[in-house]
């Protein structure tokens, strides 16, 4: 019979303090999704420089589809061979900028032109008349929120950076 009693009450404890427990949890959980959703929201610091960097990594990538090899004679810019296409380079591009950007890139600088070897000449001219390479984080001011923000260097250009699928990816330019 003490057991049975020992047993009941030991029961007894265990469901009390599950049932305590998990009122708490429901609590903390609610009140952590608040916090983490007005976090997400906010433009710290650390998501400036995400944001500014993104578009710099953007830019690189740029250089690296179209001022990355040469032809032959070592003075005509060819499209990186291994963007052989418009799809395959646009695709790349996409990574970092939205599809119409990437587009738009793309047309700017392939040319009609074949080299004697069959590579596509581009454009010497940048894309970026301005390049953000060569600015610093202080060159530039970023406002927005976390999701949606525009970069904007001292030179008047603006870049709108969007977080999509938990990257940063430049969605306008404007020069």
């Amino acid at each position: 019979m003490k057991r049975l009693l020992a047993f009941l009450t030991i029961f007894t404890l265990m469901f009390a303090v599950a049932g305590c427990s998990s009122t708490k949890d429901d609590t903390s959980k609610t009140t952590t999704e608040k916090k983490a959703t007005e976090k997400t929201s906010e433009l710290t610091d650390q998501v400036k420089s995400k944001m500014y960097n993104a578009v710099r990594i953007a830019e690189g990538k740029v250089n690296e589809v179209f001022a990355k090899e040469m032809a032959a004679d070592e003075t005509t810019p060819v499209l990186t061979s291994t963007f052989a296409d418009e799809a395959a380079a646009e695709a790349f591009l996409s990574k970092y900028y939205s599809a119409d950007i990437a587009k738009e890139i793309y047309t700017y600088y392939v040319t009609d032109q074949k080299t004697t070897d069959g590579q596509t000449i581009v454009k010497a001219d940048p894309f970026f008349a301005k390049p953000i390479l060569d600015t610093t984080k202080d060159d530039v001011t970023v406002e927005g929120d976390a999701n949606k923000a525009t970069v904007k260097t001292k030179d008047n250009v603006t870049y709108t950076v969007e977080l999509k699928d938990n990257t940063y990816v430049v969605t306008a330019i404007q020069k």
